[in-house]
C-alpha cells in the first residue's frame, strides 16, 4: 500500500507550473530544479482508526539497525506497520521523511526529486533551505549528486528516518545504483526504512553481513490469531475461536484478506456462513472480497467511487467536480475511516484509492458504460489543466483519447515543459498521442524541440522532415520555434551557415513571449559564434540568461552560462571566460549537477583558459571533469573540444609511449568528420597545439596534415598562415616562415581569433632574433605583450620559452604597461616547458639521427649508412644534444624515450 496521492509531474516552481513549497518552508529564490511531487506522497499517512498495534514488530525490528527492509506481497500490512512505527518515532521527537513511490519515479530525476521533497517536508527550516538547492540528475547515475546529497544530510541532519514506500516500483538501474550508493554511505544519525513487495534489485548482502540491515518478511507480518481477533473487534465483528482460526488459516494471516473480510463481515448476519465460503487462492479471494466489500457499500457511496476512480490523486475539489456531490470531502473521510479503500495523507485535502480498488472500479465503470472512463479522464484533464498541473492533465488527456485537447495543451504548454526539464515526458506523451495529434504542426514542432533537448538527432530529423512536408509555419510563434529547432539541429552536427540562411533567425525580431524568445536566443547565440560574430553572440546569450533566470529554468540557466564561457573563450577574453565558467560550476554544484553534460562546455573552457594561462594543475582537473561529463553532451563543438583537451592534458602529464598515444588520440579527433563542423575559433585554438604535439614526438607528417587541414577549414586566414609558418620554422626554413608571418600580420587579412596575432608576433620575434634583427624582434614582442598582458595570455611565450626568455630579459624595463606581466613570466619557474619547446624544434633529419642512436652502430657507421661525412653527423648530433639538453648519446636516448620520440 502506498502512502499519499500520486501523479505525473508538472514543472518546478517559478515556471508557471507549481511545485508545492513545503509547509513552513517558503520557496527559496535559488531553489533547485525538480519534478513535481504531490504533497500527499511526501507525508506520513494518517493512522487509521481501526489500527491494530503490533508491538512485537515495532519494538523488536523496525529501527533496530540503520537500514530496515519490510518486504512482503501486496496487502501484507507493510505500510500500516511502518506508519504506526513512524507515528511513535514522531512522538519521541524523531523527524520522519516519507516517500510514497509510484511508476513515474522510475527515472533518476523523478525519484530523487521525490526524495528531496520528502526530506524538505520533514526538515526544520534551515535544513530545508539547504536541501531545496539540490537538483537531481536527469537520466543517469551521477555520483557527485549522491555525494552532494550525503554532505547536506550529514551537515544539517534534517531527519532521523527516511521511509521509501513501494520500492518495488523502481526498476531503473540508474536509480537503484544511486540508492545503493546512498545506503552504503549513510550519514551518521540517519536511518532508512525500505518497503517493497519483493526483494529490491539492490546489493544488500554486505549490509546484512555487517548487521547494518534487518529484514521484516511475510512470515513476520502475518497476523496472529490474537491480532486478527483485535482487528475484527475494531470493526464490530466478534468471531468464535473456530471462525477466527478458520479465517486466519485460510488467509495465512494476510492483512488485506483479513481486513477486507472484517469489513465485509460487519454487515453480515451469518459470519460463520460467510467464512465458510471464504476459500480459493489469493487472486480469487481478492476478487471475491472486492465484490463483497463493494456490495455492502451504500449505493450512493459506490456511485461516488465509480465517478471518481480514474485519477491517481484526488482532491476534494476534483472529487466534487467529477461526482457532482458537494459533500465529497465527507464521503472521502468516511471511506478513510472504513479502511482499505482510500488513503489520506496527513491533514491534507488530497486522497487516493488503493490501486487494486481503483482498477476494480475502473473496470466496473467500463462495464457500465464503455465510454465512461474516457469521459472521466477528459474531465480530469481539464481540471488539472486549470489547476496549473499540465503533466497530470496531459496524462488524463492521453487516457481520454482527447486529441483536440491534447494538441491545445501541447501547443500552449509544451515549450515551457521542455524548458522546465520535462522533455522526456513531452516526448513520451507525443509518442502515445493519436495520429491526428502527431500530425499537428505545433505538436511536431514541440516534438522536434524535445528530441533536440534530449540530444536525439535521428528522432529530431524525423520531426523536422515532417515539418517540411506540412508546409510553412502558420504563425510567427511557430516560425520562431521551428527556426530554433533547425538551428539547434545544425549545432548538434550539421551545416550551421545553411541553417542560418534557411531560417533567417539572425534577423528574427523577438516576440515578447519569454519562452519563445529564450529558445531562439539560446540557439542563436552559439550559431553567431560559429560565424565569428562574438559581440552579438554574447549579447544574445546574456539576454537569454536574464530570461531563464526570470522564469526559473535552471537547466537553461546552466546551458547559457556554459555557452557564455565558450563564446568569451572563443573571443579570447580569458578573464570573462574564467568568470562565466566559475558561475556555471558554482550554479551546478549545489544542485548535484557536477557531472551534467550541460556542464561539459564550461569545464572545457575552464581547462582551456587554465592551459592558455599556464595553470597546469587546474587544466588537468577540469579536463578530467569535462571528459567525465561529456557523454550525451549533444554538441559537436563541445565533443571535439573536450576530447582534444583531454588528449592535451594527458600529453602534458605523461612520458614515453603514453605521451605519443595522447598525440595520436588528439590527431584521431581532428581526423574525424566532426572536425569539419566546428567553429573557426576551435580550429584556431586546437590545431596549433596539434602541430606542437606532433613535432614534439617527431611526427612531422602529422604536423603537416594538421597544417593542411587548417588551410582547408580556415582558408586565407591569419590562423592558417601562422600555423604553416610554425611548421616551416620547425623545419629550419626561417626566412620562408618570416615571409608568411608578415602576410599573416597584415591588417586586411581575416583573423578568427585575436590570440593568433599574439602567437604570430611571438614567432616573428623569435625568427627576427635568430636572423640578428633585434629591433624588429623587440617590436614584434612588444606588440604581442600589449595584447597578452591584460588577459594573462602566457601560452605562446611559454611554448617558445628558450628563445623568448633571453628577449624578455634583454628588453626588461622597456615594455611599459606590460612590464608586470613580463616580470611574472620571468619569475615563474618553467619545469619541462623549455625542454619541450626545444624538442619541438628538432628537424626531421635530427629526429632520424636520434632514432639511430639506440642501434649498435658507431658514429662512423651511421655516417656511412646515410652517405654523409662523419663531421656532418657530428654536427647534427651536437644540435640534437643541445636541443635535448644532454651531453651524450645514452642521455639522448633516455630523453628521446621520455618524450615519446623513440
Amino acid at each position: 500500500m502506498q502512502a499519499g496521492s500520486t501523479g505525473s509531474r508538472p514543472a518546478t516552481r517559478g515556471r508557471g507550473v507549481r511545485r508545492a513549497a513545503p509547509r513552513n518552508h517558503p520557496a527559496q529564490r535559488h531553489a533547485g530544479a525538480r519534478a513535481f511531487v504531490s504533497r500527499t506522497r511526501v507525508r506520513v499517512p494518517r493512522v487509521s482508526d481501526g489500527l491494530v498495534v503490533r508491538e512485537r514488530l515495532t519494538a523488536l525490528h523496525l529501527g533496530a539497525t540503520p537500514v530496515s527492509l519490510v518486504c512482503a506481497p501486496a496487502g501484507s500490512g507493510k505500510t500500516i506497520l511502518v506508519v504506526d512505527w513512524a507515528r511513535r518515532a514522531a512522538e519521541r521527537g524523531e523527524r520522519v521523511a516519507w516517500v510514497g513511490l509510484d511508476e513515474s519515479d522510475d527515472r533518476p530525476y523523478e525519484f530523487w526529486s521525490a526524495l528531496i521533497d520528502a526530506l524538505i517536508e520533514a526538515a526544520p527550516a534551515d535544513a530545508a533551505d539547504e536541501l531545496d538547492q539540490l537538483s537531481p540528475p536527469r537520466d543517469r547515475v551521477e555520483p557527485r549528486f549522491i555525494t552532494a546529497l550525503t554532505e547536506v544530510l550529514d551537515a544539517t541532519q534534517p531527519v532521523r528516518w527516511l521511509v521509501l514506500d513501494d520500492l518495488h516500483r523502481i526498476r531503473s538501474a540508474d536509480v537503484l545504483a544511486g540508492l545503493e550508493s546512498l545506503l552504503n554511505d549513510l550519514p551518521p544519525g540517519l536511518g532508512v526504512v525500505l518497503i517493497s513487495r519483493h526483494e529490491p534489485e539492490l546489493n544488500l548482502h554486505r549490509l546484512r553481513l555487517t548487521g547494518t540491515l534487518r529484514d521484516i518478511r511475510t512470515d513476520d507480518l502475518a497476523f496472529t490469531e490474537a491480532e486478527a481477533s483485535e482487528l475484527f473487534e475494531r470493526v464490530g465483528s466478534s468471531l468464535s475461536p473456530l471462525d477466527l482460526a478458520r479465517v486466519v488459516g485460510r488467509t495465512e494471516g494476510w492483512a488485506a484478506g483479513l481486513r477486507l473480510a472484517a469489513v465485509s463481515l460487519s454487515g453480515s448476519s451469518d459470519p460463520s456462513g460467510f467464512l465458510a465460503q471464504f476459500e480459493g487462492d489469493r487472486r480469487e479471494v481478492a476478487d471475491y472480497l472486492f465484490t463483497e466489500v463493494v456490495q455492502h457499500l451504500p449505493e450512493h457511496t459506490y456511485e461516488f467511487l465509480l465517478r471518481t476512480c480514474t485519477p491517481e490523486q484526488l482532491s476534494v475539489d476534483l472529487a466534487a467536480e467529477l461526482s457532482g456531490q458537494a459533500d465529497a470531502g465527507k464521503i472521502l473521510d468516511r471511506l478513510c475511516r472504513q479502511n482499505a479503500l482510500v488513503v489520506q495523507s496527513g491533514d491534507t485535502s488530497w486522497y487516493r484509492y488503493h490501486s487494486l480498488m481503483r482498477s476494480y472500479l475502473t473496470a466496473a465503470l467500463a462495464r457500465e458504460d464503455v465510454e465512461a472512463p474516457r469521459h472521466q479522464h477528459a474531465a480530469a484533464a481539464r481540471w488539472f489543466d486549470a489547476a496549473d498541473q499540465p503533466l497530470v492533465a496531459i496524462e488524463h488527456a492521453l487516457q481520454a483519447g482527447d486529441d483536440d485537447y491534447l494538441v491545445r495543451m501541447l501547443r500552449a504548454r509544451g515549450l515551457r515543459l521542455i524548458l522546465s526539464g520535462h522533455a522526456p515526458t513531452v516526448r513520451d506523451a507525443i509518442t502515445r498521442a493519436g495520429t491526428a495529434a502527431r500530425r499537428d504542426p505545433g505538436v511536431v514542432t514541440i516534438a522536434a524541440l524535445a528530441m533536440l533537448d534530449l540530444s536525439d538527432p535521428v528522432a529530431a530529423d524525423e520531426q523536422l522532415a515532417a515539418l517540411t512536408r506540412l508546409g510553412p509555419p502558420e504563425d510567427a510563434r511557430l516560425a520562431a520555434m521551428r527556426a530554433a529547432a533547425v538551428v539547434s539541429r545544425a549545432l548538434l552536427g550539421g551545416d550551421v551557415a545553411k541553417a542560418l540562411r534557411a531560417t533567417g533567425i539572425l534577423d528574427l525580431s523577438l516576440s515578447g513571449d519569454p519562452d519563445v524568445d529564450l529558445i531562439v536566443l539560446i540557439q542563436r547565440g552559439p550559431a553567431r559564434m560559429r560565424g565569428g560574430d562574438y559581440t552579438r553572440a554574447i549579447a544574445d546569450l546574456e539576454h537569454a540568461l536574464e530570461l531563464a533566470r526570470a522564469q526559473g529554468y535552471d537547466e537553461a540557466v546552466l546551458t547559457t552560462l556554459a555557452q557564455l564561457s565558450g563564446i568569451t573563450g572563443a573571443a579570447c577574453d580569458f578573464p570573462a571566460t574564467q568568470s562565466w565558467t566559475s558561475q556555471a560550476i558554482e550554479y551546478a554544484s549545489p544542485r548535484g549537477w557536477a557531472d551534467s553534460p550541460r556542464l561539459a562546455y564550461a569545464y572545457l573552457l575552464a581547462a582551456w583558459t587554465a592551459f592558455q594561462t599556464c595553470d597546469d594543475q587546474t587544466q588537468a582537473e577540469y579536463a578530467g571533469r569535462a571528459i567525465h561529463a561529456l557523454p550525451d553532451a549533444g554538441n559537436v563543438e563541445v565533443e571535439v573540444g573536450v576530447r582534444s583537451m583531454h588528449a592535451l592534458a594527458r600529453f602534458e602529464a605523461s612520458t614515453g609511449e603514453a605521451r605519443r598515444q595522447a598525440v595520436a588520440d588528439f590527431r584521431e579527433v581532428w581526423s574525424s568528420p566532426m572536425a569539419d563542423q566546428v567553429s573557426p575559433a576551435m580550429v584556431g585554438y586546437a590545431t596549433p597545439q596539434e602541430i606542437r604535439l606532433a613535432l614534439a614526438v617527431g611526427e612531422n607528417d602529422w604536423a603537416t596534415d594538421a597544417v593542411e587541414r587548417a588551410a582547408r577549414l580556415v582558408p586565407d586566414s591569419a590562423e592558417a598562415l601562422t600555423m604553416r609558418a610554425h611548421l616551416l620554422y620547425a623545419r629550419g626554413r626561417a626566412t620562408e616562415a618570416r615571409r608568411l608571418l608578415t602576410t599573416a600580420l597584415q591588417a586586411d587579412l581575416t583573423v578568427h581569433q585575436e590570440s593568433t596575432i599574439v602567437a604570430a608576433n611571438v614567432l616573428a620575434a623569435v625568427v627576427d632574433s635568430g636572423q640578428d634583427n633585434p629591433t624588429r624582434a623587440f617590436e614584434s614582442l612588444r606588440r604581442a605583450l600589449d595584447w597578452a598582458a591584460t588577459r594573462n595570455f602566457r601560452r605562446p611565450f611559454v611554448d617558445a620559452w628558450r628563445e623568448v626568455e633571453p628577449l624578455l630579459r634583454t628588453h626588461q624595463g622597456r615594455f611599459g604597461h606590460s612590464e608586470g606581466f613580463v616580470t611574472a613570466l620571468l619569475e615563474r619557474e618553467q619545469p619541462e616547458r623549455s625542454e619541450l619547446a626545444d624538442i619541438s624544434t628538432l628537424s626531421p633529419r635530427e629526429i632520424e639521427l636520434l632514432r639511430d642512436l639506440p642501434s649498435p652502430l658507431s658514429v662512423k657507421e651511421i655516417a656511412a649508412a646515410r652517405g654523409v661525412s662523419v663531421n656532418t653527423i657530428k654536427t647534427h648530433l651536437g644540435a640534437v644534444y643541445r636541443k635535448l639538453g644532454v651531453s651524450g648519446r645514452f642521455a639522448a636516448i633516455r630523453e628521446g624515450r621520455e618524450h615519446g620520440l623513440l
